[in-house]
């Protein structure tokens, strides 16, 4: 027995050596753990492994392979997926964008996490795994089901991931059909005007207004991962289910991005060096700042000054000509579209920026100029001044004038005073008493 003991050994250590050479997979120990995330199903997702109490990103460099060959890339997921308690693999690819934070770089036999070094701030592509959703085993039933109807499904569904510059309504569109889910490919057919409409449609962000560039896709900040899972079956469709179709594995493509007409933030704009807020030359804002908006369109283009009138709550656009850009170092901003709503970006131009002055149609009603409003308060001042002088004296001619008046005792219609009327009286009482003149007369003052 002792003499059989070293032939065995050495087949068992040869069999560990054509193992680790051939790329075999070693059992991991049961402390490592790791997941599939940034997805709505557990078993398709960005392949995570737990670090140093952290969810990391494992880089699609792991293991020394630069790039994933089809029989690679086929043995990595049929290991993984049963790790992960998940049905048959369908797919292993690589994420579309770069990723520079939380992400590892493993080590040693393709498939083992026992040895992963953080990657810091250099970026990599990351991996990303697609698996059956795992079949649960029914019991046997005692008795045949009733005749039922299924149960309708969850009605399929789009989403938008955030474009560039944190737009709304604008970014890589994802599309999710049961439990798969993720963004849509070319394939044979391009995205057209009426797909793009019911897509902007179904997001409620107005209709389609162009394609989002392919270089602005990779510029995108790598807030989540994307897969390809789907691509256009029919651009010609008049519900989601008819649209796209299932992509096959390890197709190319270019993720489809779009921009729809309700993205905001919009351009800001206004005018300056005017004669008022409907006068003046145009200037937008981007980043915080203002700069003059150079005419990019040697065409009469009245529906950009019409959307920059409307925005100052003016009427419609009575002139607007160019100015010379006599300078060679006048720098301003370009909207490439015919409307400022349509530019979700604005282009630097350096030399030569030939601003616009336009004039608006004023709705508000004139106010006092300057110059009035002055004269009314020298009016008003001088008014004071004159009263303080001259108030005093005037005040006094008019109470002696009243004192005066009031002393006037007036006796009817015939303007004779009280005095005359004692007079009168004494002179009848002096005359003797059997003059019938004098009687007569008497009387006649008594009555009166």
């Amino acid at each position: 027995m002792g003499s059989q003991q070293p032939p065995l050994t050495t087949v068992y250590l040869l069999g560990v050596l054509v193992t680790s050479c051939l790329g075999g997979f070693i059992r991991e120990d049961s402390e490592i753990q790791i997941r599939l995330s940034n997805s709505s199903s557990r078993c398709q997702g960005r392949l995570e492994v737990r670090h140093l109490d952290r969810w990391l990103s494992v880089c699609s460099e792991s293991w020394g392979h630069s790039r994933y060959h089809e029989e690679d890339a086929t043995r990595l997921a049929k290991n993984l997926c049963p790790q992960l308690r998940c049905g048959r693999a369908l797919e292993l690819a690589l994420s579309l964008f770069s990723s520079t934070q939380n992400k590892v770089l493993c080590h040693g036999s393709l498939g083992s996490f026992s040895n992963c070094t953080s990657q810091g701030a250099s970026p990599c592509r990351t991996l990303i795994l697609i698996c059956l959703e795992p079949t649960t085993a029914a019991p046997l039933p005692t008795s045949p089901p009733p005749t039922t109807t299924p149960e309708p499904t969850a009605p399929p569904r789009l989403q938008l991931v955030e474009g560039p510059g944190g737009l709304s309504c604008a970014g890589v569109v994802e599309f999710y059909h049961g439990s798969l889910g993720g963004t849509i490919s070319n394939g044979t057919q391009n995205l057209t005007q009426g797909l793009g409409d019911l897509i902007c449609r179904h997001l409620r962000c107005g209709s389609f207004l162009r394609h989002l560039p392919e270089a602005t896709l990779k510029a995108t900040p790598d807030t989540r991962q994307e897969w390809m899972q789907w691509e256009i079956q029919n651009a010609s469709c008049a519900s989601l289910e008819q649209c796209f179709q299932k992509r096959q594995p390890w197709e190319r493509g270019t993720a489809i991005g779009l921009i729809c007409s309700d993205f905001q933030p919009k351009v800001q704009s206004r005018l300056v060096g005017g004669r008022g807020t409907c006068e003046g030359t145009v200037e937008v804002r981007q980043g915080g700042q203002w700069a003059a908006l150079c005419d990019s369109f040697p065409a009469k283009n009245t529906a950009r000054w019409e959307e920059v009138c409307q925005e100052q709550q003016c009427g419609g656009v009575n002139t607007y000509r160019q100015l010379d850009a006599s300078e060679k170092t006048s720098l301003g901003l370009i909207c490439p579209q015919k409307k400022l709503s349509q530019c979700h970006e604005l282009h630097k131009k350096q030399f030569y920026c030939k601003r616009v002055f336009v004039t608006c149609q004023d709705l508000r009603p004139a106010g006092l100029g300057a110059g009035t409003v002055m004269s009314i308060i020298l009016a008003l001042l001088l008014l004071a001044v004159l009263l303080v002088v001259c108030g005093p004296l005037a005040y006094k001619k008019l109470v002696k004038k009243f004192r005066q008046k009031k002393q006037r005792q007036w006796i009817g219609p015939t303007g004779m005073n009280q005095n005359t009327l004692e007079g009168a009286l004494h002179r009848s009482s002096a005359q003797p008493d059997n003059s019938s003149d004098s009687d007569y007369d008497l009387h006649g003052t008594q009555r009166l």
